[in-house]
């Protein structure tokens, strides 16, 4: 088991190649494990100028051994991107291809410096998910790695994880345009809650938005049946945000955030109290410049 000190995540290798320890158990209760990358310029070998980041989604399902993700980059200093793909090593050297998400083999990239890429890999693709490749996403041994139109890297991010021997949920967010703005942006975002003895809770989120009138001002978890009560409030705000990004960007850029806080207080900005609790639907929004109120919105959606 290994503790991840920049999110504070837990990796358990058994909970992918489904030994019969307890974090084997665990698989019962969730189906898919989660993995986050955050990219930027600091992890690619032999350095990279780019200001450009990125947040990364990867949802494994060990039992079916499909992949499914969603990666928003902005940002590229190439202007647009070239290859995005998974490569197998760890930090601070270069390993082989293990798929092409876009470029290469796969599907041309997006036009444009920032875009959100998604998609699936099932079973009987050209690699399959099979034990020992599982185990090298266990072991933090693949990384996301973004090669610009000119062909130089640009940023890169290992895949963390977070599954722990304590209860653990996870949330996927989908950004779009929110309602009532002329917004063009998407985003990717997470939040993962680790629930830990003495009623504490961990919470750590990340999200890039591109596409959007600025930089990103602020984020936070909200809830309600309408579209109206489901803008930002200052109230529940996240704590602890930052920008990963050049400040004062002018078509998205990337936030993060950690905190621990006491999972029974009502104003603790906890989704898992929210989505017990609400009203309506539960969602994830992100605030800019012109749109104080939210740009960007996406429901919380429960890795399982």
């Amino acid at each position: 088991m290994k503790r991840l000190t920049a999110a504070g995540f837990v990796l358990s290798v058994s909970i992918l190649t489904g030994s019969t320890d307890f974090a084997a158990a665990q698989m019962a209760m969730a189906e898919n494990t989660m993995f986050v990358a955050q990219l930027d310029a600091k992890q690619v070998v032999g350095g990279s100028p780019s200001k450009a980041t990125a947040t990364g989604a990867f949802l494994i399902d060990g039992k079916k051994r499909t992949l499914t993700y969603s990666l928003t980059y902005e940002g590229l200093s190439s202007g647009r991107a070239g290859r995005i793909a998974l490569y197998n090593f760890g930090r601070g050297k270069n390993g082989g291809t293990v798929r092409d998400l876009c470029g290469g083999d796969a599907k041309p990239c997006p036009e444009g410096a920032s875009a959100t890429i998604s998609g699936r890999f099932e079973s009987g693709d050209s690699r399959p998910l099979d034990n020992q490749l599982l185990g090298e996403f266990a072991s933090e041994r693949v990384y996301v790695e973004i090669i610009g139109g000119d062909g130089k890297p640009e940023i890169r991010g290992q895949l963390e994880s977070n599954t722990a021997m304590v209860m653990v949920m996870n949330y996927t967010v989908t950004l779009t345009p929110a309602a009532g703005t002329e917004s063009k942006g998407t985003g990717t975002a997470v939040v993962s809650e680790t629930h830990l003895p003495g009623g504490k809770v961990a919470v750590f989120y990340a999200a890039t938005v591109a596409g959007t009138s600025g930089a990103p001002t602020n984020a936070a978890m909200v809830s309600g049946p309408t579209p109206q009560e489901r803008t930002f409030k200052a109230a529940a705000a996240l704590p602890r945000f930052q920008l990963r990004s050049t400040p004062g960007s002018k078509a998205g850029g990337s936030l993060t955030g950690s905190y621990e806080i006491v999972g029974d207080k009502p104003s603790a900005p906890l989704a898992t109290r929210l989505i017990a609790s609400a009203r309506g639907e539960t969602g994830f929004v992100v605030t800019t410049s012109r749109y104080p109120n939210g740009e960007l919105y996406g429901a919380l959606v429960p890795v399982r």
